[in-house]
């Protein structure tokens, strides 16, 4: 409620002229590039164990959201550490992660903001984010703690990173696809369509590689 709130108050001068929301751009296939490049490092973080630049580079609008009831982001940023570095005691072990073409991406963040106009300052209402789908498939392998003796298995998670920046300064931070539907993200992101097949989120999967037998 409070983030609504906060949206209405920003982008009530432009509404109150009568102003209509333009029209989202297509987003450049430079930017979906340098999306896909930001979470291909943000992997290549997450397989050698650096977990603490993961966690760093979590978007912080989300992080907020996620932080709420439970002692802010600071704790909440501690908590998520503490579950990544556990992940090898539970038996998990990323062996590689790769990502693919970005898929979906849109512009988001609507507001005001000032801009030069012909040598003026003017307020001028636009989306100021980027925002782009980027599709990652990882390897992964369990210990399987239900069987005796402890069985290990090989598992292909197919997943997806949403890559957020500013487009007057291209700094990404990242959402988890695995952590968030299309009504949580429209809460962040008001005018994202509401229909989850036009957001288009990538597809997930995570199944069991079993070995092939020979014959």
């Amino acid at each position: 409620m409070r983030l609504w709130l906060l949206f209405v108050l920003m982008v009530s001068p432009l509404l109150g002229q009568g102003a209509k929301l333009p029209k989202r751009q297509i987003v450049p296939l430079e930017v979906k590039a340098r999306a896909q490049a930001a979470v291909d490092r943000m992997i290549k973080e997450t397989v050698a164990g650096d977990y603490k630049a993961v966690i760093d580079s979590m978007n912080p609008d989300y992080l907020k959201v996620l932080a709420r009831g439970k002692g802010g982001t600071k704790k909440m940023k501690a908590h998520l550490l503490k579950e990544l570095q556990s992940l090898g005691k539970k038996g998990v072990t990323y062996e590689a992660a790769i990502t693919q073409r970005a898929t979906q991406a849109f512009e988001v963040d609507f507001g005001v903001e000032e801009r030069m106009v012909r040598g003026k300052k003017e307020k001028v209402g636009g989306y100021r984010r980027w925002m782009v789908f980027v599709p990652t498939v990882a390897n992964l392998r369990i210990l399987d703690q239900s069987v005796e003796p402890s069985k290990l298995r090989k598992y292909r998670k197919q997943g997806f990173v949403i890559a957020i920046a500013p487009k007057a300064k291209e700094r990404w931070t990242f959402i988890d696809g695995a952590n968030i539907n299309s009504l949580e993200l429209r809460k962040l992101f008001p005018f994202l369509p509401k229909d989850e097949k036009k957001i288009g989120f990538p597809e997930k999967s995570f199944k069991e590689i079993k070995k092939k037998r020979r014959r």
